[in-house]
């Protein structure tokens, strides 16, 4: 071929095979080629072709695994829908087996995964819901967890007069975790079997329907599956310890059976797991404390509820353990639990001084008691009845003249001050100090015009002091334009705050009455109103809190506590409103930053009051 293909570029005709020399022609040359692509085509062929085929067969095998594994996927879901309480792993077995097995006995594979979906099934199902902003109405089951978060705010800032502690929470509006609604069939079972029991003994209301109840009971987490999956064991042991590393004892104050409350903050003294009970109390006694512990609940009723003075129920004890359908469980915030408690109140009557307007007739609502700190520097007057309140008026101003006072207040707070400096100004009216007299006032040495300083006394309320324009220190007594009708009462309690469980509180009120605007208010003239008095505050008993109870006395002599002009809760004018001084006008925070606990407020209120010139 190479000499053909050689002579073909010289354009020879002849070439040797072996001896001979043969002539060939320009068709012959065609003819070898087409022989030669057969020959190439078949050595090709014989070549490659085992490794399309190869090629293909993988194809094949590849496309059967796909389909395997798709076949087995499917296999395990359908599986997984029918017993999803069998483990992954087995349900996957069973799965290999179907898809690879040819003959298989499918109802022995039936009875053995239903026998593991029971064994594995567990005793309650639970929904988690978290509060949000955004709601979800039609998700399931979320409304047991709005249920439940109503009961809890309901009852969260509810308090009672009963001999029992409350537990301490922080940021009640903002408390919960989150809410987990829980269902079993098992314990559901025996609440129907309960209720039609009570239907039939004719334990109903004037309805006709047995009642229920939202319960709350404390209890430590660890305790909280084993409820939920058996119900509650009357006689099983808490699972708390003390401090000493010690069981909690188990104290049936008031009879035998589950103890609840309507009250989380007294269920929460129990533990920090709170759940939410659907209770059917059947026939319920009641019982008042006498300081005698109660007998067990007797075979004619089904439960029995402590009152407090007031008739609030405040303990639930449930017989047994079928009157109790667990419902939900409210998980708290970390940072909400406290292990801080209120103290039981002693008081014979229910504490509410709002209600006590005249002063002498709170004898039947507030009850004193000796606190830890005394006030000798107030000047009160007193009554010989020890229930009296301490009765705070403001001081009256007499008539005086206005710039004589104004210059004399300069004299007693300045001193004459000589500067050269034209790059020193006057930061009031911002002109060279040496343009004019200067004075330094006497405390803090910032240096002003005369004439500035004494259009600061004119325009100000009470011109018997000097507060700095630059650092605000306050040179003399400030006083403000409270009106002077008013008064401030206050007295001790044997109740506590939130926050301070090792002393009792004090209980000030402020009343005020409607008047006629003075030359110091706003628009002079005018009536003004006094709206939302009495007004009541509350502090601990401690020495910190006698010592702000002090400051205050002193704030209100001098007319700082309020002021007339317009009250921004209400959008009106010409009101008696608070004056910078802030209160603790609850005793429990509902989350609105009015009550306690907060540890803070004692040190902020003493800076507030620094501020204007009380300490």
């Amino acid at each position: 071929v190479e000499e053909v293909l050689s002579k073909k570029l010289r354009n020879e005709k002849q070439v040797n095979i072996g001896t001979q020399k043969v002539n060939y022609s320009q068709e012959d040359i065609e003819v070898m080629a087409n022989q030669m692509r057969k020959k190439i085509n078949r050595i090709q062929k014989n070549i490659f072709g085992q490794e399309n085929d190869l090629q293909e067969s993988k194809e094949k095998i590849e496309m059967k695994d796909i389909q395997h594994q798709q076949d087995l996927d499917k296999t395990f879901r359908t599986l997984q829908s029918k017993y999803p309480d069998v483990p992954p792993v087995t349900l996957m077995t069973k799965a290999l087996d179907i898809s690879l097995s040819k003959s298989l006995d499918w109802n022995c594979i039936q009875q053995e995964l239903e026998e593991a979906n029971k064994i594995h099934q567990p005793k309650y199902r639970s929904y988690k819901f978290y509060p949000s902003r955004e709601h979800e109405f039609d998700k399931d089951k979320v409304i047991h967890s709005y249920i439940a978060g109503y009961q809890f705010h309901k009852m969260i800032t509810k308090s009672s007069n009963a001999p029992i502690p409350f537990r301490t929470i922080m940021n009640t509006s903002d408390a919960i975790e989150s809410i987990t609604y829980i269902e079993n069939n098992e314990l559901t079972a025996a609440y129907k079997s309960q209720k039609d029991v009570f239907q039939q003994q004719g334990k109903v209301n004037k309805n006709g329907s047995v009642d229920e109840l939202l319960l709350f009971h404390g209890t430590a987490v660890s305790s909280l599956d084993s409820i939920l999956a058996t119900n509650f064991i009357v006689d099983a042991l808490p699972q708390q310890q003390n401090t000493h590393n010690e069981q909690r004892k188990k104290t049936m104050m008031f009879g035998r059976g589950v103890y609840f409350s309507e009250l989380p903050a007294i269920s929460l003294m129990y533990g920090n797991g709170l759940l939410l009970c659907k209770v059917m109390p059947g026939k319920c006694e009641t019982f008042k404390p006498q300081g005698v512990p109660p007998p067990d609940i007797s075979e004619e009723y089904d439960s029995r509820e402590v009152k407090a003075n007031d008739s609030q129920g405040v303990i639930h004890i449930v017989k047994r353990p079928a009157q109790i359908l667990p419902y939900c469980v409210i998980q708290l915030k970390k940072q909400s639990l406290t292990s801080q408690y209120i103290k039981p109140t002693q008081c014979a009557q229910p504490f509410n001084p709002t209600h006590c307007v005249n002063p002498s007739s709170t004898a039947n609502c507030v009850h004193s008691s000796k606190g830890t700190g005394t006030i000798p520097s107030i000047q009160q007057n007193k009554s010989s009845n020890k229930d009296d309140w301490s009765v705070v008026q403001a001081i009256q101003d007499k008539c005086y003249d206005k710039r004589a006072t104004t210059e004399k207040t300069i004299q007693n707070f300045t001193t004459h001050a000589t500067t050269t400096d034209n790059n020193q100004t006057c930061t009031i009216c911002h002109d060279p100090l040496s343009s004019a007299g200067a004075v330094s006032l006497s405390s803090c040495g910032h240096k002003f015009h005369s004439s500035c300083i004494h259009a600061v006394i004119s325009h100000q309320t009470g011109q018997q002091h000097i507060q700095c324009p630059n650092c605000q220190t306050i040179h003399g007594i400030k006083t403000g334009n409270q009106p002077t009708e008013g008064k401030m009462y206050f007295r001790k309690h044997t109740g506590q705050v939130p926050g301070y469980p090792d002393c009792g509180m004090i209980v000030i009120k402020y009343t005020m009455e409607d008047g006629v605007q003075e030359d110091g208010h706003p628009n002079p003239g005018k009536p003004f109103h006094a709206k939302g008095f009495p007004r009541t505050a509350f502090l601990p008993d401690n020495q910190k809190g006698n010592h702000v109870l002090q400051l205050l006395v002193k704030a209100f002599r001098r007319r700082l506590v309020f002021t007339v002009g317009s009250s921004l809760s209400r959008g009106e004018d010409d009101c008696v409103t608070w004056n910078g001084i802030h209160h603790k006008t609850q005793i429990q925070d509902n989350g609105n930053g009015h009550g306690f606990p907060d540890m803070g407020y004692l040190d902020r209120v003493q800076g507030e009051l620094k501020q204007k010139g009380v300490e």
